[in-house]
């Protein structure tokens, strides 16, 4: 493998650690969805602000008496109030981001496999390593394709619990996807470029092999006619 070959694979190794960077920030964090909040009997004296990720999330709410915050703590909200999110999408989005997160670390590991060695496996190899950023890929698309289908289903018309909506609490039309569901999105955009790298220093690889045959051929003929 020559040099230029192994440069462009460990380049990947770096784009790799910043794509699980992402993938964890996006776990991690509570922006999966931003609000603003009104309440319909006094829309001009009410404000609030939610925000939630995956797992927790703060709400922010004001009845002109100042501002109060309460933790959201979204699994302890699916399992009393199931109009709340789609408990099946919201799991399958955390499974797909955590397959994101997986194959991205396996990309890191065979991309400095390859750069120190000349692994003969296919998936320990330049195959492995397509294999392994698609995968990435896939999953990171899976996962933004599942919360965009979470936001239309559900978030975009509430993100109030039960007993804010009996308090006339409404956040209809006033959310919007937060930072962390892009964090997914910028996984899937770093795999991508694995993968185009992975493909331009293979390229240049080809590029150059039918020349080491002929110096083969010449050396060998020089030998048998010495």
């Amino acid at each position: 493998m020559n040099m230029f070959r192994k440069g462009m694979i460990f380049v990947t190794f770096f784009t790799s650690c910043l794509a699980i960077a992402l993938l964890v920030a996006s776990l991690g964090t509570k922006q999966w969805v931003n609000a603003r909040a009104r309440r319909t009997s006094n829309p001009q004296e009410s404000d609030g602000r939610v925000h939630f990720g995956l797992f927790e999330g703060k709400k922010e709410l004001n009845v002109a008496y100042g501002w109060r915050s309460y933790d959201m703590h979204v699994i302890e909200i699916l399992k009393h109030e199931e109009d709340f999110m789609v408990y099946s999408i919201w799991l399958a989005t955390i499974t797909t981001v955590c397959l994101g997160l997986l194959f991205a670390i396996l990309a890191a590991i065979f991309a400095v496999i390859n750069t120190a060695t000349n692994p003969a496996g296919s998936l320990s190899g330049v195959p492995g390593l397509y294999a392994w950023n698609s995968l990435a890929l896939i999953s990171d698309a899976a996962a933004v394709g599942l919360w965009v289908a979470q936001y239309f289903l559900k978030l975009q018309y509430s993100v109030m619990m039960k007993e804010d909506k009996e308090n006339m609490w409404t956040s209809e039309n006033m959310a919007e996807l937060g930072v962390s569901f892009w964090f997914v999105v910028g996984g899937a955009v770093v795999s991508f470029i694995n993968i185009i790298i992975i493909y331009i220093g293979n390229s240049e690889t080809r590029e150059s092999e039918p020349v080491l045959p002929m110096i083969e051929e010449k050396s060998n003929g020089a030998i048998m006619l010495y």
